[in-house]
């Protein structure tokens, strides 16, 4: 992993990710599957950077010397990005190159300026700090900036919007990278109580809704209408007019996820939101995310959020009262 350093950068927007990160790394070796993460600071010399808040942040490399990278975290800028962006040709040529390589991007806030010096989002979707968003659409008029959506990605290139959006970017990239009980597991410690799932938020051409298969486009509409139902294989056969082994395969092939596992995800999402933001009891949840049997969902809940739902609505509704009172 590499983090390029510039002055007046918000350490936050890449000490939380790093957090984030380690907190992965240290699930998956106590669930004994080895996993490990190499980091490196660099900037275009080796001189210590001044972070916004005054801490001195010292680079390990020089950009010529990192050599290509999988993931690359661009910090976010206090105040106004622009000169500093203008003045950074020696990143703006490193982040092409990193590109070129093949690495993935998960750029803080203001630090899309970067970014957009390079070319690569003119005509893309981009996400950044809301503050700055019209004087960087004037500045980009290329670059097709989502006021509306606080992560964007365009190929390999995640924007978000703020800080708490990098930490949702992150556990989506854990996910990925390491599966989903363990991000379940770092979402638990970095405000899952506030968090919302990636696609909520996530603006992407090529997003899991957007693919090109207009049958299961269809289904998947059918599906969001009717999780709460008993919903068999026979109505998706009846929904689609699709062949059972058609219709398994082509929804695999577009979303990623067996019929069946795709509507487990739906309803256990709508279960958590009704949790965080509802009285009703355990029972009450679990009819209305479409699940008959109360007992069933708790255990399927538990085995998917590593939290009773008891539990989970426990610590939810706690943390949301400190974070909503005066």
């Amino acid at each position: 992993m590499l983090i390029p350093l510039v002055d007046h950068m918000l350490s936050t927007s890449i000490s939380l990710p790093l957090e984030i990160i380690q907190a992965g790394v240290t699930y998956s070796r106590l669930k004994h599957q080895p996993s490990s993460v190499e980091i490196c600071f660099c900037a275009e010399q080796l001189n210590p950077v001044i972070s916004m808040g005054g801490i001195p942040l010292t680079p390990e490399a020089t950009f010529s010397e990192t050599g290509p990278g999988d993931l690359v975290i661009v910090p976010g800028l206090w105040r106004n990005p622009l000169p500093i962006a203008r003045q950074s040709k020696a990143l703006v040529q490193w982040l092409k190159y990193q590109h070129q390589q093949g690495a993935i991007f998960c750029v803080a806030g203001t630090g899309v300026s970067f970014m957009a010096e390079t070319g690569l989002l003119d005509h893309q979707p981009a996400a950044t700090h809301w503050y700055f968003l019209e004087r960087l659409k004037r500045h980009y008029p290329e670059v097709d900036f989502k006021p509306h959506h606080l992560i964007t990605r365009s190929g390999r290139i995640f924007c978000a919007g703020s800080v708490n959006s990098v930490a949702d970017l992150m556990v989506h990239l854990i996910e990925l990278s390491m599966g989903e009980q363990i991000a379940h597991k770092v979402e638990q410690q970095f405000s899952h109580e506030i968090r919302r799932p990636l696609d909520q938020i996530l603006f992407a051409e090529d997003h899991t809704t957007a693919h090109n298969d207009e049958i299961i486009i269809q289904l998947q509409e059918w599906i969001r209408q009717h999780y709460c139902e008993d919903i068999k294989m026979e109505h998706l056969i009846a929904a689609s007019g699709l062949t059972r082994r058609t219709l398994h395969r082509r929804f695999k092939e577009a979303t990623g996820f067996s019929p069946a596992a795709y509507i487990q995800r739906m309803r256990l999402t709508q279960a958590s939101d009704l949790l965080k933001s509802t009285d009703l009891s355990v029972r009450e949840v679990a009819y209305q995310a479409g699940y008959a049997n109360p007992d069933y969902f708790s255990r399927v809940f538990q085995m998917h959020f590593q939290l009773t739902p008891r539990d989970f609505k426990r610590s939810v509704r706690g943390k949301l009262f400190y974070l909503e009172s005066p």
